[in-house]
């Protein structure tokens, strides 16, 4: 097992992440109704509206147990995105790492690449599945932003996390974000996307769970009329049990390289899941901040779970986040609705 890599500065590389450009402001202010909440899945959206996890379980037999996979167009109008700006505050939204039955005493790093950095860039994002990984830039109420990764996964739906859009001890909601699909050298090949709505997991809102630790954000068109999906294409999502032993990808759009090249770019690594438990897969693929959302994605270039960050596990560092499980599936196909 590799050691982790402990950093002091790790919170300033993550916090020179471009956040020029946002929404109007069409979200923030979230709140919602705990009573009204009866089961972890239960689904908010960003007016605080419940969903009810029994409500939408049994409406989507027509995917069973899967979602395919689609091809953009590849019809693209890219933007430009500037890659480090000043006068700016950020912070870094990625959450603490998780100690579990950890033997010898806290172990605290925010830095989750673990050992030598094993991540590759990816040279063409106009090819499929890496148009698919979004960048994302979001803005806090409090004026300060950050960056996550998300994939789209409909034609204006992308998946991440959910703290990328809420935090669950404050309650605070982003006030904006921007998706930008397929970028490579700063510069987003597929357009942008405002986000004009997202839901989350009930778990996630009130308790912040890495269990439920997902969102699907909905996107507006762009600014000539497209939708992100039909031109980056969308990937396909399966429901799984046991993962353990497979191989993933993972890719996006990290923090810590980007400052270090001065431009936004697509980074990624393979792995093996090491280790599992009913909602969570852990694995030692390197990630930083600003990956958070990024989907493990199968051989079949299928999402069968998404990244959230970093755990101790008995002492072991590894990385982890919440499975495609038939919980978190049936809340993803009813958001796609």
């Amino acid at each position: 097992m590799k050691k982790i890599t402990f950093k002091f500065f790790f919170m300033l590389i993550f916090l020179l992440v471009p956040m020029h450009v946002f929404a109007e402001g069409s979200l923030g202010n979230f709140s919602f109704d705990p009573s009204q909440v009866s089961h972890p899945y239960d689904m908010i959206n960003s007016k605080g509206e419940v969903i009810k996890y029994e409500e939408y379980n049994n409406s989507n037999l027509q995917f069973n147990n899967e979602i395919p996979s689609v091809q953009g167009t590849g019809e693209i109008s890219p933007v430009q995105i500037d890659s480090i700006i000043e006068n700016h505050a950020y912070i870094d939204i990625t959450p603490p790492p998780v100690i579990i039955n950890d033997s010898n005493g806290p172990i605290i790093s925010s830095r989750i690449v673990i050992d030598e950095d094993s991540r590759i860039k990816v040279e063409n994002t106009k090819e499929f599945p890496y148009s698919a990984i979004t960048y994302i830039e979001i803005k806090w109420p409090d004026g300060t932003g950050g960056s996550c990764t998300g994939t789209l996964i409909g034609k204006n739906k992308v998946l991440t996390n959910g703290h990328c859009v809420i935090d669950p001890k404050t309650k605070e909601s982003i006030i904006s974000a921007k998706v930008y699909p397929g970028v490579s050298n700063s510069v987003g090949l597929f357009g942008s996307y405002n986000v004009n709505d997202y839901a989350v997991a009930a778990n996630w809102a009130t308790t912040g769970s890495s269990s439920e630790d997902f969102a699907v954000l909905v996107l507006d068109v762009s600014k000539d009329n497209k939708q992100a999906g039909d031109v980056a294409g969308t990937l396909g999502i399966r429901q799984v049990n046991n993962l353990l032993n497979q191989n993933i990808d993972i890719y996006g759009y990290p923090g810590d390289l980007m400052q270090a090249n001065g431009e936004i770019s697509q980074f990624g690594m393979s792995g093996y899941i090491t280790k599992e438990d009913a909602s969570v897969a852990f694995y030692t693929i390197d990630t930083a901040p600003g990956q958070s959302g990024s989907a493990l994605i199968n051989t079949d270039n299928q999402i069968v779970g998404v990244h959230r960050g970093s755990f101790v596990i008995n002492g072991n560092p590894m990385n982890g986040g919440p499975k495609m499980n038939s919980y978190m599936f049936n809340f993803v196909s009813k958001a796609l609705e």
